[in-house]
């Protein structure tokens, strides 16, 4: 599927993209209230808040987790996982190591030495905004995807 027929299926199937939508917005909702606290508090930063929350090894294997849960979700409903979305769910595992290393890198200061934009202390933000799409993407191939039929014939 090229990037112009997924977003003519997208434009074609809006139910499909607003339950993709609703699930990315509620799974970031329960999974990431942190980040919400921050967000509209007045006291609390969501560059720090964010910081803090993915340099634990936890927040990697929670979002390793929810691509992999789509990952499982697709699967049950096709036979065969296709060429396009296991790259998808590649960059999607590198996205999220790469948001883990990046804050941990801002954590030590360390990433004071590297190029643009690896040196940007929100790099990571933007990565993880990169993460959600992906997720969208992935969520609407689920979707998208023809049910399995099953046969009571043995």
């Amino acid at each position: 599927m090229t990037i112009k027929q997924y977003i003519s299926r997208l434009n074609a199937d809006r139910k499909t993209t607003w339950i993709a939508f609703s699930w990315v917005c509620f799974m970031f909702f329960f999974t990431y209230t942190d980040l919400l606290v921050a967000l509209v508090s007045d006291n609390l930063s969501l560059a720090t808040e964010f910081q803090k929350l993915h340099i634990r090894s936890v927040s990697l294997f929670v979002n390793f987790g929810l691509i992999i849960m789509l990952l499982f979700d697709y699967s049950t409903k096709n036979k065969d996982v296709n060429r396009t979305l296991v790259w998808i769910i590649i960059g999607g595992l590198l996205l999220s190591l790469s948001i883990y290393v990046h804050c941990g890198k801002v954590a030590t200061k360390a990433h004071s030495l590297l190029c643009f934009p690896f040196n940007w202390d929100n790099f990571s933000i933007l990565l993880f905004v990169i993460l959600m799409a992906l997720l969208f993407i992935i969520k609407t191939f689920v979707e998208f995807s023809t049910p399995v039929i099953i046969s009571d014939e043995r």
